[in-house]
């Protein structure tokens, strides 16, 4: 099947795609199951992702997949690739008909003989200069196609081409004008966000959004932030800084993008002008992770996604310095798991890119991952004869002399490679005690 501009919308964002034709029987059938759904997933293929860190319809590489239907079962064979890449299905019927291009650089095709696009000068001068132009004067838009030209302009990093943004103005306040305050389903703003964020670069869809007054009415959280200045650590104001922050994540990373867009909403609430002229946010972590909860449960996210951007919001502010010790790393390794740790590291990287100030990441963010690897290798190494505690101490919390023993002793020194137990003997004893109490109790 050729590839057409209509894939750059993935291939951008560093998504490569896998076309799939199936007959026009099995087809229909899936498109009946994926419509049937209600809350802008693709069902049929959720159990195939990790639907927290990727785009609804992203799956991992395997030489083969099975899409069980209600009555029917479809089988995908992939190519074969490395395990942790992810491919976008673009599946359609054997006797598909291309819609209609709406974006002149859609109309482009892929020439695989001479590596390169192929089409007519006016459309690869705005493929090659970054425009998104409509190949016709379109009117009488509707909300979900503003939102879907919206994440084109995310996902393919382009800008609108002025006498379109100027459209597409006129357009919205049409809208407006006939729907004071015009209502959208969940599906559909869950959809048109997470384009927008897994593309190439989401603050172009957010500027021009707020361009057009439409963000206002999209997310008016974050165009709170607009004109509201920081401090002499930031060039941008609020609302740059928080779009900006969510470009320099570096991949199409939806957990973290969504942390990196909510981590300073609470700024708006908490800003405060000091006498000196710079603004302090006191606390502005706390009241971010709550407008992160409220609009993620508005824009129909699932529970487990919101509780884990929430909680990266509301850590993101943690301060390392030379004074933490060894036992202090460790607590601060407790608190949060492997996944959670890299991702509040990376979070801060992006928080420091999105200041449009110095580039570099800060010295004391180098410290602490220097300090966790020095641990963890350490702690890697250990074995059994290295715990701080031993099987008389066993003995004496009340476990019974035999095979048990080795059991508990292997049980706590996983647990302190993993970094979730301190090699103390006192975390040791109480760690201990609760498990041979765990123990007890289920024997009784």
């Amino acid at each position: 099947v050729s590839i057409t501009g209509k894939s750059l919308k993935y291939l951008r964002a560093g998504l490569p795609i896998l076309r799939v034709r199936l007959p026009a029987a099995e087809y229909a059938m899936l498109r009946t199951q994926l419509e049937s759904n209600t809350d802008g997933t693709a069902a049929p293929l959720r159990r195939f992702q990790n639907p927290e860190r990727n785009d609804m319809d992203a799956l991992p590489a395997a030489n083969a997949i099975r899409v069980e239907l209600r009555n029917h079962t479809i089988q995908f064979n992939l190519p074969r690739s490395e395990a942790d890449s992810v491919f976008h299905m673009l599946v359609e019927s054997e006797e598909h008909e291309e819609e209609r291009p709406r974006f002149t650089f859609e109309r482009l095709r892929y020439s695989i003989q001479d590596r390169m696009w192929v089409g007519s000068d006016a459309d690869l001068a705005d493929y090659n200069e970054g425009i998104l132009r409509t190949v016709a004067t379109y009117t009488d838009w509707t909300i979900p196609e503003l939102l879907r030209a919206m994440a084109m302009s995310a996902r393919t990093d382009f800008i609108f081409e002025s006498g379109i943004l100027e459209q597409l103005r006129k357009e919205w306040n049409r809208i407006r004008q006939s729907q004071p305050n015009p209502r959208v389903s969940k599906r559909v703003l869950n959809r048109s966000f997470r384009k927008i964020l897994t593309g190439a670069r989401p603050s172009r869809a957010f500027l021009a959004m707020s361009d057009i007054g439409m963000l206002d009415w999209y997310m008016p959280e974050l165009q709170a932030g607009r004109g509201l200045s920081q401090n002499k650590y930031h060039q941008h104001d609020i609302f740059l800084h928080s779009i900006y922050t969510c470009d320099a994540v570096p991949v199409p990373d939806l957990i973290l993008r969504l942390s990196a867009l909510f981590h300073d909403l609470g700024k708006v609430d908490t800003r405060r002008v000091r006498s000196d002229g710079e603004a302090s946010f006191h606390n502005h972590e706390l009241v971010s992770a709550r407008h992160t909860d409220r609009i993620l449960r508005r824009f129909g996210f699932d529970p487990a996604l919101i509780k884990r951007v929430r909680f990266l919001v509301r850590n993101h502010m943690f301060h390392y310095t030379d004074e933490w010790t060894d036992k202090a790393v460790r607590r601060f390794m407790r608190k949060v798991d492997a996944d959670d740790l890299d991702d509040l590291i990376s979070l801060r990287m992006a928080d420091r890119k999105g200041s449009g100030k110095r580039q570099a990441l800060p010295r004391a963010i180098k410290e602490l991952k220097r300090h966790i690897a020095e641990l963890r290798a350490r702690e890697a190494e250990l074995k059994i004869t290295d715990l701080n505690i031993d099987g008389h101490t066993l003995k004496e919390l009340g476990l019974r002399p035999g095979p048990g023993m080795g059991d508990m002793l292997r049980t706590l020194l996983g647990e302190v490679r993993a970094g979730s137990l301190s090699n103390t003997e006192n975390e040791l004893r109480n760690r201990a005690g609760a498990l041979i109490n765990d123990l007890n109790d289920a024997g009784d």
